[in-house]
């Protein structure tokens, strides 16, 4: 039986395009093999294995993390290469981590230390495999100069931890070229530590889904036995806002292309005074942290059999959510919206999208489901 999802589904309701899903795991991953990288797409943006597990059959090295809470999502749904891309210092936390090497010899699950209280609480727990992380002044963590990261290698070996390498994390700054400037720093940290590491390859590790292009310019004069590590996440899904404006294909077109595969279905509920209209979605549907969402088509009557039609640019225009509640103004320019109208939004920044849903549908080309995928945020 064919399910639609304006006839069938009750609304709002989050959908993935599946078209867009798989052109944009095929771009990114013909992206890190065509500049000889490797990839962890950061899991924490959507928390949905079925989605990690594509990117993984198409050649991705495992996946990153955010939290150990995560690592574990992971390791339980078969993902034993984890690069878990911040401090761990929790001592629960640390014995979790200390215990996968048991389980799986294997097994490669990495973490960051930034200062020598990390370093104390990982060597605790024996030979833990670590990344010393540089980060920048007014950054987040990481620490702030190349003398402190190589100080901080030397610290971690001693202990007896694991040294893999260095990472770093350039999506706070406010543009490629800053970003170049501040990869090569990172990269002649990781030359420098490189004696200390004690296994054939060091690994340095960066990317956010915004300036990966100045981490691939950057790199390029890399010493032969440095892996170069990914973890733009975003990159799946894409957006229609925040990632829309900054990634790297808008700038180097000719490496590829990534499609928004995110919408937000609401239906009309009111239409109270003239250029006002209420949509059933709000703070609880749809993300807002990085810009408000925006409208991308109305479907009339709002049923399966209803043509798309897309409102002329400015006539329509998310002004404020409440909780459960979407505002939009209209301009005489925009198409009649009356209640029982859908209303198909796109969003900015899909990691707070993804983390309202617990249950997301995959959408063919023509609106009919295909699959419904879980999350599993804690």
């Amino acid at each position: 039986m064919t399910t639609h999802v304006l006839d069938d589904v009750l609304l709002p309701a989050m959908t993935l395009r599946e078209s867009a899903l798989a052109s944009n795991a095929a771009v990114m991953q013909a992206y890190v093999d065509r500049h000889g990288l490797l990839f962890a797409p950061h899991m924490k943006t959507h928390m949905a294995p079925a989605l990690a597990r594509r990117q993984l059959d198409l050649g991705a090295w495992g996946v990153t993390v955010a939290s150990v809470q995560q690592a574990v999502v992971a390791w339980r749904h078969g993902i034993h290469r984890i690069l878990l891309a911040n401090e761990v210092l929790d001592p629960a936390g640390l014995a979790w981590i200390a215990g996968r090497r048991t389980e799986d010899p294997g097994a490669d699950v990495l973490f960051q230390v930034d200062s020598p209280a990390g370093v104390t609480a990982a060597a605790a727990h024996g030979a833990l495999p670590v990344l010393v992380e540089v980060g920048f002044p007014g950054g987040r963590t990481g620490v702030r100069s190349p003398e402190d990261g190589i100080a901080l290698a030397r610290t971690a070996h001693d202990a007896g931890l694991e040294l893999r390498g260095v990472t770093g994390y350039e999506g706070g700054l406010p543009g490629p070229d800053e970003a170049r400037d501040y990869v090569r720093g990172v990269l002649a940290v990781t030359a420098a530590v490189r004696p200390l590491v004690g296994v054939p390859r060091t690994l340095l590790s960066m990317g956010g889904s915004a300036w990966f292009d100045a981490v691939v310019e950057a790199v390029e004069s890399r010493p032969g036995d440095v892996d170069v590590l990914l973890r733009s996440g975003a990159s799946l899904t894409h957006d229609d806002g925040f990632y829309a404006e900054r990634t790297p294909f808008g700038r180097h077109p000719e490496e590829g292309r990534l499609e928004a595969a995110i919408r937000v279905w609401g239906r009309v509920t009111s239409a109270p005074e003239p250029g006002l209209v209420l949509v059933a979605v709000g703070k609880r549907d749809i993300s807002f942290d990085e810009g408000l969402p925006v409208v991308r088509e109305v479907r009339p009557g709002g049923t399966a059999d209803a043509r798309p039609v897309t409102p002329a640019p400015g006539s329509v225009t998310v002004t404020r959510l409440d909780d459960q509640h979407c505002y939009l103004r209209t301009t005489d320019a925009a198409p009649d919206l009356v209640p029982g109208d859908v209303v198909v939004f796109g969003i900015s920044h899909p990691c707070t999208v993804f983390d309202k849903w617990r249950r997301v549908l995959v959408l063919a080309d023509d609106d009919t489901v295909l699959d419904t995928i879980e999350t599993e945020f804690r």
